[in-house]
């Protein structure tokens, strides 16, 4: 008697050589359960498109980045609190960067003259600055797959930051591994459901601008349910000095996780955003 596998699409920029894809490969391994579950990725090249697929039911859900090394929450936050207040978090995943600058077969990097790269470039900027003061460092327009095929087609003057998936891939020379301090990100799998974990490691919630008091009650709530406060993020709201707020508490080990009403019940203007366990992997040492 065959078995049934129900498919889901879940959406991520980019493609299969992408920080992007390579953190969503590793949620999906990592992170969810399979159970008879297939899933299925599917690429994007705005973050724009990857938003409106999960808005509109077109794909399941989708992997985006939370925060950095770098930088913090405030993207993802205005996202989830402006126009996408039907998308929730259901899982999230620490993946270090693990950056490689990559050239043309045959080029060193003393040969380097340009990096192109998207938004790993400011976890390399250290490296660079040391080591190749004399590059151009910009910002490519497209996809990775068209600034892999610009080194490729360039003199052997041109490198770009990627993973170790795009080498492979595309067929590029690692010229210098590991070029970002060490930097890691974090990255959420966003879905239209609001799946409470109960043994949930992270716990989210928006405050409305309205209801400014609440968020008040909510972080005394979470200390007396032993919640840790992990951060608090503004996102500007309806004129001056009025800002809906994305709060993120950890769940120690060993606490009991409470339930969205027992922390949100009768606030106004506070919804659960998310309440999800937390894993980490290491693309090297999973062979991504």
């Amino acid at each position: 008697m065959s078995v049934s596998t129900q498919t889901r699409i879940v959406a991520t920029l980019g493609g299969p050589g992408t920080f992007a894809g390579q953190a969503t490969r590793l949620l999906i391994a990592e992170a969810l359960n399979p159970g008879g579950i297939r899933y299925d990725i599917s690429y994007f090249a705005t973050m724009d498109e990857v938003w409106d697929a999960m808005s509109a039911g077109v794909v399941d859900s989708g992997v985006l980045t939370s925060e950095t090394t770098n930088y913090g929450l405030d993207e993802i936050a205005a996202r989830l609190l402006g126009a996408n207040r039907d998308l929730f978090v259901n899982a999230e995943i620490l993946v270090p960067y693990r950056c490689m600058l990559l050239g043309k077969p045959g080029s060193a990097t003393g040969d380097i003259r340009v990096v192109l790269g998207h938004g790993s470039l400011v976890h390399c900027r250290r490296y660079l600055a040391a080591h190749l003061p004399q590059a151009e460092v910009r910002m490519h327009e497209q996809n990775s797959l068209a600034a892999a095929a610009e080194v490729l087609a360039a003199d052997g003057s041109v490198a770009v930051v990627g993973t170790i998936a795009s080498a492979r891939k595309n067929g590029l020379t690692i010229l210098a591994r590991d070029v970002d301090d060490a930097a890691v990100g974090a990255w959420w799998l966003v879905s239209r459901h609001c799946r409470v974990d109960p043994r949930a490691e992270v716990i989210a919630a928006a405050v409305d601008h309205s209801a400014r008091e609440s968020l008040v009650d909510v972080m005394i709530r979470a200390r007396r349910s032993g919640l840790h406060l992990r951060s608090v993020t503004p996102v500007a709201a309806a004129g001056i000095f009025r800002h809906d707020v994305l709060v993120v508490f950890t769940v120690p080990e060993g606490t009991r996780v409470p339930s969205a009403d027992a922390l949100l019940n009768s606030l106004p203007g506070t919804r659960l955003v998310g309440a999800f366990r937390s894993t980490a992997a290491d693309p090297l040492a999973t062979g991504d």
